[in-house]
């Protein structure tokens, strides 16, 4: 999985209907996609292990330990903040 999505500026809490994304690379793609908060939480809490990206592809995370994969142009369109995230994490 990745980094949350928001600015390092802004306050820890989060009022309900703002958009954060979590980067989780698919076992079943190789590709590293934009997830929303909310659907990990309610992942989480079905304990389905699948995820739905803002892409509408269904991720089946890859283990945490792996690379991320190459970035899901779709995810990147729709969610401005998935590239600029990847490579702020890749300065390191």
């Amino acid at each position: 999985m990745g980094a949350v999505s928001r600015p390092r500026g802004q306050a820890e809490t989060i009022g309900l209907g703002v958009n954060s994304t979590i980067s989780v690379t698919c076992v079943l793609d190789g590709r590293c996609h934009s997830v929303p908060d909310e659907e990990l939480a309610i992942g989480i809490a079905q304990r389905g292990g699948q995820y739905s990206a803002v892409c509408g592809h269904v991720v089946t995370p890859a283990p945490m330990v792996a690379p991320d994969g190459d970035l899901c142009p779709s995810c990147a369109e729709r969610d401005s903040s998935h590239r600029r995230r990847r490579g702020i994490r890749f300065r390191f």
